[in-house]
């Protein structure tokens, strides 16, 4: 196609058929001809703001970082863009800086935005992201209460995410008392996080409260099965410094009880129970969980230690013979192609 300057209709129409075939390879997936067609509305139009747009995103997309940083910085440098156009352009130049890494900059480039739309949820919500990854937390909680009036849910979630993270700073840093009043202040908005009751225990540990340790612990683990798998450690070994091994072998039953497909409950027991010189109530409970859930490999692999540990080599060379069935099983490329087929 030669494309024709300033010459009003048949520019207009030029341009028109450049974005339908744009639009066309587009959604046949042929990436290089959209991008193509986009540079010749470009060239032919420099003023067209969707194509300028449009083509910027999509070297973005395909790793062209720096092309699409160059072309909204020069779309920003323009005059006659309206407000909401030079939002939208900041708001790509921002996610450009995110997608290359350059957090610092996406950062400061969002805030920017939010002076032109301070009540955009997704800008917020994006800052407050950023703010986190780089160690930022004051600044971060400062705007999730404005997150939270627009987004409640993301801003529940990225404020407790600060201030654990905070929390840890804190504790590297040695300020103890920063990091409890942190953690604290996590578990008001979110009462259920393990990882917090996690932290608190450790502080209370440190300072030689076991029994406020292990309240801790125990509420994590009561409220949180993903943080469960790492609290019980701690309470294994602070039930074991008490002498109170049956009160933890009490404590998992109660919360199989509840969760019983909680494995990493199931294998606390069993570790208890071996420590007790009970290995063979340890190795039932293993093998009757083993039947009931076959594919969960972390179970399958437990047992084949506690058999190894009681001396049976040859139970345990048939556990770990079944581990690896399943293993070579699940990774097999057939796996995925039977579950395409069953769908």
């Amino acid at each position: 196609m030669r494309w024709r300057r300033n010459q009003g209709a048949a520019a207009a129409s030029q341009i028109e058929l450049a974005w339908r075939r744009a639009l066309r390879a587009a959604i046949d997936g042929n990436w290089p001809r959209a991008e193509t067609w986009l540079e010749r509305i470009v060239e032919a139009n420099s003023k067209n703001i969707d194509a300028y747009l449009a083509l910027a995103r999509l070297y973005r997309n395909h790793g062209a970082i720096g092309r699409a940083i160059r072309m909204h910085q020069n779309l920003l440098l323009r005059s006659e863009l309206n407000r909401s156009e030079r939002a939208e352009a900041l708001l790509e130049l921002g996610r450009d800086f995110e997608e290359g890494g350059f957090h610092s900059r996406a950062a400061a480039t969002f805030e920017e935005l939010l002076g032109l739309d301070s009540g955009n949820a997704e800008i917020l919500e994006r800052l407050i992201s950023l703010l986190l990854a780089l160690g930022e937390f004051s600044r971060g909680l400062s705007l999730v209460k404005r997150l939270r009036r627009r987004n409640r849910e993301a801003g529940d979630r990225l404020e407790v995410a600060l201030l654990l993270a905070q929390s840890d700073a804190q504790i590297e840093s040695g300020d103890h008392d920063g990091a409890r009043r942190s953690i604290k202040r996590c578990l008001r908005r979110n009462k259920s996080c393990g990882r917090a009751w996690l932290r608190l225990g450790e502080l209370e540990a440190e300072r030689g409260k076991t029994n406020r340790a292990l309240e801790a612990w125990k509420h994590g683990a009561e409220t949180d099965q993903e943080a469960a798998a790492e609290i019980y450690p701690k309470l294994a070994a602070t039930f074991a410094a008490k002498d109170k091994a049956e009160a933890f072998d009490a404590f998992l039953l109660k919360l199989l009880d509840r969760r019983p497909e909680d494995h990493s409950a199931r294998i606390a027991l069993a570790r208890v129970r071996r420590s007790r010189g009970d290995s063979a109530s340890a190795i039932e409970e293993l093998a009757r969980a083993v039947e009931i859930t076959p594919e969960e490999l972390s179970l399958r692999s437990e047992l084949g230690r506690q058999l190894i540990a009681a001396g049976q080599d040859s139970e345990a060379l048939k556990a770990y013979a079944g581990l690896l069935e399943l293993i070579d099983r699940l990774s097999s490329p057939l796996n995925d192609i039977d579950e395409e087929v069953g769908h």
